[in-house]
């Protein structure tokens, strides 16, 4: 286990170093073959490549699709709309939790955590300067919408969520019960409203606010409660904001601005995957692997740990998933319900990937000139401590329901 060890570390030395996962994961696997004394060539051939290429060729469409929705949310001013509506019917002082419910709705109708800091921010930016709070709160408010409830709420259709589908072959909903109280735990343990801070909505923000979710709300309904195929459900939504926004749209830019936008998250993930797939490759690591799986731990317990863990050493979420699934995922799922399974794994995902490596935050801090110190503190206690306290709340309620 220690060449793992030395290759984590590299790993994880590389992203501090922002060096990209794309080139970092497969140097790391090259140093744990050759500590390991094993053909480089052959197990690069035989496993990395396939499973990236495996990656790739399962959620290309996935990525490309929302990536061309959350463009078109931004060009279009549906993005804007929602966010102002939103603001609308709460008090400025209360401005940073409209930012983060309005996160919250984008991250539901598909767009994706990398993508929505460059829909929202620019609103949040205004708002929070009107209302004469500190920028630095701003990205704690947008990662905290998608990180609490985007990502884990039963019918996402995030692609963390699809990820479990197809290897559960589960629902979008699985584990409805369990991930709302682990949504209702999160999202407390972040801000406490009531019905006093709300205003009357202006009708004309209204009107709008309703118009700009019919894209976001047909993914949802497509994938939540008629159970279409994901890709449909975004093609759909794609179709729909594409028709309704199509005089304020330039669609030849949209969808060339989207490739870009949708290839870097998918090398990130399918990187993760094809380093997962080396990993448990190795003898050492079953080895390993067997031992873990014998601590008198709780299944449901383990395999979030586990996942949080390989989460935090990718600073990925989707990584930690496919890190997981990829090495114990096939113990695991014999000894456990799936449908809570599938909804564990996705809660722990989301804690220690928003360290400080993380991609997205790194994005965040090029794309908004916010610095580390300034901004981290509000950061961490929003998409590490509250997600890390929603997966206790949904391994209790695993174990007593």
């Amino acid at each position: 286990m220690l060449s793992i060890g030395i290759g984590f570390v590299i790993l994880i030395t590389l992203i501090i170093l922002k060096v990209s996962i794309v080139i970092a994961a497969p140097l790391s696997s090259i140093v744990i073959l050759y500590l390991n004394n094993l053909n480089i060539l052959e197990i690069l051939n035989i496993h990395y490549l396939p499973g990236f290429a495996a990656f790739v060729q399962d959620y290309l469409f996935i990525f490309l699709l929302s990536a061309i929705l959350g463009k078109i949310m931004e060009e279009s001013d549906d993005a804007a709309s929602i966010g102002e509506f939103v603001l609308d019917v709460l008090s400025y002082r209360y401005a940073a939790v409209g930012i983060f419910f309005a996160s919250a709705l984008l991250s539901l109708g598909g767009i994706s955590g990398f993508v929505l800091i460059f829909t929202i921010y620019p609103i949040a930016k205004s708002v929070f300067e009107e209302a004469n709070l500190p920028r630095s709160l701003i990205l704690a408010a947008i990662a905290g919408g998608t990180v609490v409830v985007g990502l884990p709420l039963p019918g996402s259709p995030q692609v963390h969520n699809l990820i479990m589908m197809d290897y559960l072959n589960t629902s979008a909903l699985a584990g409805l019960a369990l991930g709302l109280v682990s949504i209702s735990t999160g999202a407390e343990s972040n801000a406490k409203t009531n019905e006093s801070v709300l205003k009357k909505p202006d009708l004309a923000k209204l009107i709008k606010f309703i118009t700009a979710m019919l894209p976001l709300l047909t993914v949802f309904i497509l994938l939540a409660v008629l159970s279409k195929d994901p890709l449909l459900a975004l093609f759909l939504g794609v179709i729909v904001s594409i028709i309704k926004n199509f005089r304020k749209i330039e669609l030849l830019k949209i969808l060339n601005d989207s490739i870009s936008n949708a290839v870097l998250p998918l090398m990130f993930a399918a990187s993760a995957m094809g380093f997962g797939q080396v990993i448990s490759s190795l003898p050492v690591f079953k080895n390993f692997l067997e031992t873990l799986l014998n601590l008198p731990l709780h299944p449901y317990l383990l395999v979030g740990l586990i996942t949080n863990i390989a989460a935090g050493l990718l600073g990925s979420a989707s990584g930690g998933i496919l890190l997981t699934l990829s090495t114990v995922g096939e113990n695991i799922v014999q000894l456990v319900d799936p449908e809570k399974l599938h909804r564990i794994i996705i809660i722990a995902s989301t804690g220690l990937d928003t360290l400080p490596h993380n991609s997205s935050y790194l994005a965040m801090l090029a794309y908004t000139g916010l610095k580390f110190r300034e901004s981290y503190f509000d950061y961490y206690i929003v998409t590490v401590i509250a997600p890390l306290i929603s997966f206790g709340a949904a391994v209790i309620f695993a174990l007593n329901f």
